[in-house]
C-alpha cells in the first residue's frame, strides 16, 4: 500500500496562506535587494516566483504532483510548468534576466535568504502534520534548485558579454592597424620609391621629401607602440591611480591639461579584479576623449574609494556629443564599457552636453575590500 500523503491543512487556503507570505517577502527584499523591486516587471517576477515556489512546495509536502504554474509566471515567459524545476532548477531564465538587466548576484542570494526566512513559519504552520525540520528541508531544496541553475545562467550572459567586449576590442585593433598603420607605412614607401627613382635618373634627392618621409614613419612607429601598450597593460602590483597616472603621462597631447586626482585607494586598495576591469572602462573613456574631443583643453580623470564604493570619473570640456547618435561601428561603445562595469556589480553613467562629457564608474565593493 502506497503511504497516506500529509493532510492537508482545513484551517486557511493555501492561496491565503501564500498571499500573506508573499507580501512579507516583498517588503524584505525591497530593503536587502532594491533592485529586484526597482520598477513593476520586477516585482511582479518577485511575486510570481515566490509563488511557484510555494506551492510547489505545498505539493512535496503533501505527496501531490507538481502544479501547473500560476498564470502570473506564464505570463512572464518564466516556465511552462512548475515540473520543469525538479529537473533543470526551475526558471532558468531568472540569471540571464537579470544579469542584463544589472541585478548582481548578491541581490539573488540575499532574495533567496529571506524567501526561506519569510516562508518558513507560514509553511510550518501551514502544514501541522508535517515535522518543522522536514518542512525547512524541503523549501530549502526548491529555492536551491533555483539558485544553481540561475547562477549558472548569469554567469553565461557574463561572459558572452566578456567575449563580446574582447572581440569589439579586436576589431577595433585590426581598424587602428588598417586607417593608421598600414597607412603611415603605405605613405612612406611611396616616399622612399619617388626618392630611389631621382636617384636612379641622375637628379638631386628630395631632401624635403625625406624629412617627410621620416615623420611618417615615426608617426606610424608611435602608433604601433600605442597599440602594444593597450594590448598587454595591465594594473598588476599599481593601484588603479598610478596606473591611470601612468597612461595619461603616456597619451596625452601637448596641450591638453590632464589632471588625476586619487583618494581612499591607499587606505581601502581594491581586489585586483576591480582593478583591472575598472582600469580598461577608464582607459577607454580618456581614449574616447581624446580621440572625439580634440577642442578640448581640460581632461580631468578622478579615482575615489570611500563608502563602500569605487567611483572614477572622466570629465572633459570638449564640444560634447549625442549618445544615440554615436556610431558604434567605429568605437568600443558605451555599451561595451556599461557591460564590463556589470560585470563588476557596478554602473556606468554619462552626461553629455555642449560643455563637455562625464563619464561615472561606480563599482560597489565589498566590505573586506573597501
Amino acid at each position: 500500500m502506497p503511504a497516506e500523503p500529509a493532510s492537508r491543512s482545513t484551517a486557511q487556503p493555501d492561496a491565503d496562506v501564500d498571499a500573506g507570505i508573499v507580501a512579507d517577502v516583498v517588503a524584505e527584499v525591497t530593503g536587502v535587494a532594491p533592485r529586484l523591486t526597482a520598477d513593476e516587471f520586477r516585482l511582479a517576477e518577485l511575486r510570481a516566483r515566490t509563488a511557484a515556489v510555494l506551492q510547489l512546495v505545498h505539493s512535496r509536502l503533501r505527496g501531490e504532483p507538481s502544479p501547473a504554474a500560476p498564470a502570473a509566471v506564464r505570463d512572464l515567459g518564466a516556465v511552462r510548468d512548475l515540473s520543469a524545476m525538479q529537473d533543470v532548477g526551475a526558471m532558468q531564465d531568472v540569471g540571464a534576466v537579470r544579469a542584463r538587466t544589472g541585478v548582481h548576484p548578491a541581490e539573488s542570494l540575499r532574495a533567496a535568504g529571506s524567501l526561506f526566512r519569510r516562508s518558513l513559519p507560514g509553511l510550518v504552520a501551514h502544514h501541522p502534520d508535517v515535522p518543522a525540520e522536514q518542512v525547512a528541508l524541503v523549501l530549502h531544496g526548491v529555492i536551491d534548485k533555483l539558485v544553481v541553475p540561475a547562477a549558472v545562467s548569469y554567469v553565461d550572459v557574463l561572459l558572452a558579454r566578456i567575449s563580446d567586449a574582447n572581440r569589439d576590442e579586436r576589431r577595433r585593433v585590426a581598424r587602428d592597424l588598417h586607417d593608421h598603420t598600414s597607412h603611415g607605412i603605405g605613405a612612406a614607401m611611396q616616399g622612399v620609391d619617388l626618392v630611389l627613382h631621382l636617384i636612379a635618373t641622375g637628379e638631386p634627392a628630395d631632401v624635403d621629401r625625406l624629412r617627410a618621409t621620416r615623420q611618417v614613419l615615426l608617426d606610424t612607429l608611435n602608433d604601433v607602440r600605442g597599440l602594444a601598450t593597450r594590448l598587454r597593460d595591465v594594473v598588476g602590483v599599481r593601484s588603479l591611480g598610478q596606473a591611470l597616472q601612468e597612461y595619461l603621462d603616456f597619451t596625452v597631447p601637448v596641450g591638453l591639461e590632464a589632471t588625476l586626482t586619487e583618494e581612499g585607494e591607499a587606505a581601502h586598495p581594491l581586489p585586483s579584479h576591480v582593478k583591472e576591469e575598472s582600469y580598461l572602462i577608464v582607459r577607454e573613456a580618456v581614449r574616447n576623449s581624446l580621440v572625439h574631443a580634440r577642442q578640448a583643453t581640460r581632461l580631468e580623470v578622478g579615482v575615489l574609494v570611500a563608502d563602500g564604493q569605487l567611483l572614477a570619473t572622466v570629465v572633459d570640456d570638449g564640444p560634447g556629443f549625442d549618445p544615440a547618435a554615436v556610431d558604434t561601428t567605429r568605437t568600443v561603445g558605451l555599451a561595451s564599457l556599461r557591460e564590463r562595469a556589470e560585470g563588476l556589480g557596478g554602473s556606468v553613467g554619462l552626461q553629455a552636453g555642449p560643455t563637455g562629457v562625464r563619464l561615472a564608474l561606480t563599482v560597489p565593493l565589498t566590505p573586506a575590500a573597501a
